[in-house]
């Protein structure tokens, strides 16, 4: 969750209501005599597309690694979770995703992926069961078990206040960890026209993005980011940032390129609004959790007016 460009988003704390019972390990000793930590990386997706069709992804991952590794090389191997952010005010381009090399990973150490025991996420009145998968084999550097929702299908309301609650294991002791979700972007559009309707862009010219602005409570307006992406269907594109203000620009240089071929071409636009939060827990030295919410629709590329 971390961004590799600009500063990091904004972070706000995380309140832990439940630890451990006695009966589970003293994983802090552990913790100590092995040199490693562990961090735990959770991240719950919440999309709106054309004609209302909602998803939610929830995925959560814990990571015991070895002393000396890169948290942030780590993240970006187990996958999923890792936003590359432009500072708020400006834009990136984006480049379909890459897997490091292996002779980048030489130095990172091994991964273990901790089993918490049953994990579940719950959202007002509606809780969603995650579900335990063994990770992909990855030669000898990644190893156990990621928990995800099970089917995308389930919406989770937004905004509301979440409660990620393991019942604990050998490794970990049980937790609960609370967290208010952002509402998604509402009222979303390009110029004048509304997402929902299509928009229309003409290369060379700069677009202005609207949405509703989000709440104005320091605690929460400070730690909310709203990002647009303009990509095409192998991934290439643009994202640009900024504060949740109500409003942003797309430069014109950023509009149309070599990268997006013959025009007209259609591309996806979407617009997220992004908060992010720290927690600790029992055995667990660093942990974050993200909310990204978006609505998604479908944008045209055309040649500049002659």
């Amino acid at each position: 969750m971390r961004s590799s460009n600009g500063p990091r988003l904004a972070l706000f704390a995380l309140s832990g209501l439940v630890v451990g019972g006695c009966s589970a390990p003293v994983v802090d000793d552990v913790v100590s005599a092995t040199g490693s930590t562990t961090e735990a990386i959770v991240l719950v997706e919440r999309s709106a597309a054309e004609g209302g069709v909602v998803q939610t992804n929830v995925s959560a991952k814990f990571m015991r690694l070895s002393s000396g590794a890169d948290p942030d090389l780590a993240e970006r191997v187990v996958g999923g979770s890792w936003l590359d952010l432009p500072a708020p005010g400006e834009c990136m381009i984006l480049a379909p995703f890459e897997a490091a090399e292996e002779s980048s990973l030489s130095g990172l150490g091994s991964i273990e992926l901790l089993d918490v025991g049953d994990l579940t996420i719950q959202a007002g009145s509606k809780a969603m069961p995650l579900a335990a998968r063994a990770f992909p084999d990855l030669g000898a550097l990644v190893s156990g078990v990621f928990y995800t929702s099970r089917d995308a299908r389930s919406d989770l309301p937004a905004p509301a206040r979440y409660v990620l609650e393991s019942t604990g294991s050998g490794t970990l002791d049980r937790f609960a960890i609370e967290a208010e979700a952002p509402a998604a972007p509402e009222e979303v559009r390009v110029g004048d026209v509304s997402l929902a309707d299509g928009v229309l862009l003409e290369e060379g010219v700069g677009a202005v993005v609207h949405w509703r602005a989000g709440q104005t409570e320091a605690r929460k307006s400070e730690a909310d980011v709203v990002y647009v992406d303009l990509t095409n269907q192998s991934g290439t594109g643009i994202r640009c940032s900024y504060n949740d203000s109500g409003e942003g620009a797309i430069p014109a240089s950023f509009v149309g390129g070599k990268a997006w071929g013959a025009l007209p071409a259609t591309a996806t636009i979407s617009v997220h609004r992004v908060r992010q939060g720290s927690f600790t827990a029992p055995g667990i030295d660093e942990g974050d959790l993200r909310f990204d919410l978006s609505v998604v629709g479908r944008a045209t590329l055309v040649s500049a007016a002659p």
